[in-house]
């Protein structure tokens, strides 16, 4: 039996390892790609082809309904024995990746069982890819919805001691798309999955960003995946709304390439920059609040309007006067006050973020004078990396146009935790981005008051 869908921009990609010109070795382990009407139904061939037997089935209270009790009928039938794990489902808001849920996966687990499969996108793909990594068992994902890029990464976000922590992960050896149950996903599914994409526009630039100032590692073949995604998904903005299923094809096909990038790098910065630093930032303060979680995907979009905006400002900047800049090293606030701030900002979360500083030392002056002296000799570079960012109206139209979340306050984030996230988000990660290069020459402080008169309400 034919198992495995063909696609032009994915197919060099599956089980696939080479010799790039970056002078990495790129590695992919997920081999199978499964998009057509019914495709759940080729879960048993799948798995007895790949040398499985028992599968460990988890998913939570909607994604069941929506393919797990397929995916169980199917196995029943083939007389594949297996153990299902069904998660309950908050009745407001999304389930979220954290130790609970995890532990819940843990107190289920069936020891006999020899492969993971994850029925859901977002956090249940999450959970389960995690899960198959620290028990060393390969991992199968069915998708439900095109709502997230990490359809087949091999790191997953999740949360620890109400931290937004990025862990490594088994990546699937396949993935499972039934079309039909990817189109019927609610519209805010498939917008936040193109969102997510989009995001994508500004962590390109971070990295490239990070790479002219720290020298960081950066791959022109990894980054041009990216752009494909992009692209794609630009394409397929305008049948989402309508969920045609040829924009959803398209959507979904972005969300694998977008994976795949990620695996290759062997980590998340081709596909998570400081608009998912801004992503983190308010899920934490959700968490904190009790507040109902809102796609992760919803949140990067918004985020990625205000970061753009900063590339678009740095476009639009004279060469600062950085002998200046220099010179108010010292006028800047101590590590002590700079704790009080975190402290208040990050709350429970506050000394992990203390901690990473520590060790990373994003905001010593030492390492500052540093990276002042290359952005001061390379301005002109990264002055026209800024100036090839897409205009943060542009993403806005295109987020109205499908519906989408565009600014903080069509999910409930306040104007204080947009001020604040824009201003410490960057300490989430020792990741440099906009953010971090508005701090280190003087203008985030402004740069947030701007952004939040602009984007938010008064309230």
């Amino acid at each position: 039996m034919e198992i495995i869908m063909q696609s032009k921009s994915i197919e060099p990609y599956l089980n696939s390892s080479f010799e790039c010109s970056c002078g990495r070795t790129h590695k992919s382990l997920f081999a199978h790609y499964i998009f057509e009407p019914g495709a759940i139904k080729k879960l048993p061939a799948l798995i007895t082809s790949l040398g499985y037997t028992k599968p460990y089935l988890i998913s939570d209270t909607h994604t069941h309904k929506i393919a797990g009790c397929q995916a169980e009928e199917v196995l029943k039938e083939a007389d594949i024995p297996f153990t299902s794990h069904v998660l309950k489902s908050p009745d407001k808001g999304d389930l979220a990746a954290d130790e609970h849920a995890l532990g819940s996966i843990a107190m289920a687990n069936d020891k006999e069982a020899d492969i993971i499969v994850s029925i859901g996108t977002g956090t249940i793909n999450d959970l389960g890819r995690y899960f198959s990594y620290i028990t060393g068992r390969p991992f199968l994902l069915i998708a439900t919805a095109p709502s997230m890029d990490g359809l087949v990464s091999g790191v997953a976000p999740l949360i620890c001691h109400n931290m937004k922590v990025t862990f490594p992960a088994q990546e699937p050896l396949a993935l499972i798309c039934d079309p039909e149950i990817m189109a019927a996903a609610p519209l805010k599914m498939l917008a936040a999955g193109a969102a997510d994409i989009l995001g994508k526009y500004n962590c390109l630039l971070d990295w490239k960003l990070s790479n002219i100032v720290n020298d960081e590692y950066y791959c022109d073949t990894i980054a041009g995946i990216m752009r494909t995604a992009v692209d794609q998904t630009m394409e397929s903005t305008n049948g989402l709304a309508s969920h045609d299923s040829r924009a959803v094809s398209i959507l979904t096909e972005a969300l694998v390439l977008s994976g795949i990038a990620m695996d290759f790098s062997g980590n998340s910065r081709p596909a998570s920059g400081a608009e998912h630093h801004q992503s983190h930032y308010w899920e934490m303060q959700f968490l904190f609040d009790g507040v109902p979680a809102v796609l992760h995907g919803t949140k990067v979009g918004i985020g990625t309007v205000l970061m753009l905006e900063l590339y678009n400002k740095l476009a639009e900047m004279d060469k600062p006067d950085f002998a200046r800049i220099r010179e108010n090293i010292p006028c800047r606030p101590a590590m002590e006050d700079w704790e009080k701030e975190i402290r208040r900002c990050y709350r429970d979360g506050a000394e992990g973020v203390i901690a990473l500083e520590k060790k990373a030392k994003k905001n010593d002056p030492e390492g500052l004078l540093k990276r002042l002296q290359v952005i001061e000799e390379r301005w002109d570079e990264i002055h026209s990396l800024a100036k090839s960012a897409p205009q943060a109206s542009e993403i806005y139209r295109v987020l109205e146009k499908m519906e989408a979340a565009k600014v903080p306050a069509d999910v409930g984030i306040s104007r204080g935790y947009v001020c604040d996230s824009i201003r410490y988000g960057k300490e989430l990660r020792d990741r440099y981005t906009i953010l971090q290069l508005m701090w280190d020459i003087g203008e985030l402080d402004k740069a947030a008051e701007k952004l939040v008169e602009k984007y938010c309400d008064e309230t």
